[in-house]
């Protein structure tokens, strides 16, 4: 693995971040912290401490040991880590205080949905309520949610602004995900109008870049991984559905901006300039390493494969609200999936 490109990103997204002082000596609490996105959250912090002085102290929610040693390694023995083995599903028996609390426990990927519905809605509806009373009881200065585009439902337009929202089946398994996500937003609105909680909401989509977990069934973690392994991209449709993706180190400015920085309550953080069908993606990161003589190769899914996959079109995420409030992606996609790549490649 390459450290240094995570390094580097790391120091991009802290230049980001306007209100970085509000941070100074809090204590911060993340769901879900072996995950993709939380990790580079807590990455993030260190850094501060590191380079800042910052004295944040990092808490964050698992329930994995195997996970998070693969996941943090070394950096669990650090005195400003403190990790806490916990479903966020369940009761939770938390005794400090936490200056700022970010939910980013969900299950994401389609097998999920597929086979674990119940504990996707939970994690995203019980979780979410568990942790705001939480954040309530303790008088938290902030908390942020991770939510999702499909929260948007059937698309009404191609891109989605803050307001554009469409129908959703409650009664799809499939709607597991979305339906918890749209509970779970609705109890930050609870929160914030009833007990003054100064939750923010950061909605987000298809995020990609080192750290995230390759081969997953998931269309971008496929093709990465093929392509670090030097392999034909095996696409299991026809490649025309298409994607917009953002990469992590602009995802992770823009969740942190969302949570100190900006004034409003929620905002679409996605770069809807790297708009892109599957095919084009395959063929994107083919043409990035011609030496390796990788093609593109088709491969329909079965019935099965497709249960846990939208039946319907969501819109892609508009920023406008977020670019005006000072967030703005660093990274194409190109450069992205390259900084991927080869942080995989070593």
């Amino acid at each position: 693995m390459n450290e240094q490109i995570i390094t580097e990103d790391l120091q991009s997204i802290a230049a980001r971040i306007a209100n970085k002082d509000k941070l100074n000596g809090c204590s911060v609490l993340i769901s879900g912290v072996s995950g993709f996105i939380a990790s580079w959250i807590v990455r993030l912090l260190l850094e501060l401490n590191d380079r800042e002085h910052r004295n944040i102290q990092v808490y964050g929610l698992y329930r994995s040991e195997k996970h998070l040693q693969e996941r943090f390694g070394q950096l669990l023995q650090r005195d400003d880590v403190h990790m806490l083995r916990a479903d966020v599903s369940q009761p939770l028996m938390l005794e400090d205080r936490m200056d700022y609390i970010i939910h980013a426990a969900s299950q994401t990927s389609p097998e999920s949905f597929r086979k674990d519905p119940v504990g996707t809605a939970l994690g995203n509806v019980t979780g979410c309520a568990n942790l705001l009373k939480y954040a309530a009881d303790c008088k938290a200065k902030g908390f942020l949610l991770l939510s999702t585009r499909e929260i948007y439902g059937k698309a009404v337009a191609d891109f989605v602004t803050e307001d554009d929202y469409g129908p959703l089946d409650p009664t799809a398994v499939r709607s597991c995900y979305p339906e918890g996500k749209r509970m779970a937003e609705t109890l930050c609105a609870a929160y914030r109008e009833q007990y003054g909680l100064d939750c923010r909401i950061a909605r987000i989509a298809h995020c990609f870049g080192p750290g995230m977990v390759l081969s997953d069934g998931r269309v971008v973690g496929d093709f990465i991984g093929n392509t670090v392994r030097g392999e034909d991209i095996v696409m299991n449709s026809d490649g025309s559905g298409t994607l917009a993706l953002t990469y992590v180190a602009d995802v992770a400015a823009g969740l942190m901006q969302t949570m100190l920085d900006f004034p409003d309550f929620v905002y679409n953080v996605s770069n809807d300039a790297s708009t892109v069908t599957v095919r084009q993606l395959a063929e994107t990161l083919c043409g990035l390493y011609p030496a390796q003589g990788a093609k593109v190769v088709i491969h329909l899914a079965d019935a099965a494969q497709k249960s846990g996959y939208l039946q319907h079109k969501v819109g892609f995420l508009q920023s406008g609200k977020a670019k005006q409030a000072g967030w703005s992606a660093s990274f194409d996609l190109e450069s992205g999936l390259k900084r991927t790549v080869d942080y995989y490649k070593g």
